[in-house]
């Protein structure tokens, strides 16, 4: 069952624009939605699919977990989603990887992968900075 989202109705005087998140992963969404971050979340990777598909006109990022119950992986949901928007921000998170094996940032497509455990405020620094307008995606990252 998909969820189509309807942002809140701004009340003038340069409001800050709401951002759309797609969060799959459970440990991360308090701090989003602290900072003002508007969550989709899902908790396998067909579900994050069809949230997708659904509100993919205002997703402004994808935080994935890399490993889930059955055969697909957070992977499979970055392909999915750069599948159909090339270099959307996309990042891939794990508990599973240590440092040295942790896959290497793709600034040219705008994936970044970290591995857990990490600063929280890191994680959403790097969201707001690979999702920012206007190609600020790609520097520093």
């Amino acid at each position: 069952m998909a969820l189509i989202i309807n942002r809140p109705a701004s009340s003038g005087r340069n409001p800050a624009p709401t951002r759309t998140l797609l969060l799959v992963d459970d440990d991360a969404a308090m701090l989003f939605q602290r900072q003002g971050w508007h969550l989709l979340e899902a908790d396998s990777i067909p579900t994050a699919m069809k949230l997708w598909e659904a509100n993919l006109k205002y997703i402004d990022a994808v935080v994935t977990d890399y490993q889930f119950d059955g055969t697909q992986t957070g992977l499979d949901l970055v392909m999915f989603v750069q599948g159909r928007r090339r270099g959307f921000p996309c990042v891939v998170i794990s508990g599973t990887w240590v440092a040295e094996k942790t896959p290497r940032d793709e600034p040219h497509n705008n994936v970044y992968y970290r591995a857990k455990p990490f600063e929280m405020r890191q994680l959403l620094d790097l969201v707001n900075r690979i999702s920012a307008p206007s190609g600020a995606a790609t520097k520093q990252a």
